[in-house]
């Protein structure tokens, strides 16, 4: 059974999961802000997004600013993107009481993960990954470290919120993968040397149900199928 296929059927015992104890679970999503949303934006991720907001689920929106320059040769209209999809969050129904939105140039801390993140991959982990070959194979030209190096990004992301639900496509489960090899490595050689605030402490108090960020073993007794935590 391949990797998708798997997770496709993880899906629907998630699913299942989350609609029964909603509470157990902190969700990380988002996109690049590329350019403006449309209607194919909110029929396959952001009418999710809202479904699992109001089902009590904590949820994290990440516009990943930052990761648009890796395949872009311009910003300049990265700011006006931004103000553009968080109005269309609202209008959708994302609830900013209920739902953390934030950006990777908003929060440094973030970005600083990378680093240490990149120290616990090879060169060999980051080239095999499929979704940086078809990239580079798309775009025609040089590959830039940026877009190398784009998963443990991304594993950043999902670490740093310490996110236990992470809503992908096929493109992007690669990364997704890049997270479970890097986290046990964390807990394994960095464990106390990095700060432990993370997007909880971000978020504006008022309503606000999380605490003070878990270290990396929580993390991944949380990612634990729900069935075996006894």
């Amino acid at each position: 059974m391949d990797s998708f296929t798997a997770t496709a059927r993880r899906s629907t015992e998630v699913a299942d999961a989350v609609a029964r104890h909603p509470e157990r679970f902190r969700v990380l999503t988002g996109e690049r802000p590329t350019g403006a949303l449309h209607l194919g934006h909110y029929f396959g991720t952001i009418r999710e997004r809202v479904r699992l907001q109001d089902a009590g689920v904590e949820t994290f929106l990440v516009l990943a600013d930052y990761q648009v320059i890796t395949d872009r040769d311009t910003t300049a209209h990265v700011r006006d993107n931004v103000h553009g999809a968080v109005l269309d969050y609202l209008a959708a129904g994302i609830d900013p009481e209920r739902t953390t939105i934030f950006t990777h140039s908003s929060i440094p801390a973030l970005n600083q993960l990378l680093l240490p993140f990149l120290s616990l991959v090879t060169e060999a982990e980051l080239h095999r990954n499929p979704t940086v070959k078809s990239e580079l194979e798309a775009s025609g030209r040089a590959l830039s470290g940026l877009l190398l190096t784009y998963p443990v990004h991304q594993a950043a992301d999902i670490l740093f919120c310490k996110g236990n639900l992470v809503p992908v496509g096929k493109d992007n489960l690669p990364h997704v993968e890049m997270t479970r090899v890097i986290a046990p490595e964390v807990q394994r050689t960095l464990r106390g040397d990095l700060p432990r605030s993370g997007c909880a402490d971000h978020r504006d108090p008022r309503g606000s149900r999380a605490g003070r960020s878990e270290d990396v073993e929580e993390l991944r007794e949380r990612d634990r199928p729900v069935d075996d935590r006894g």
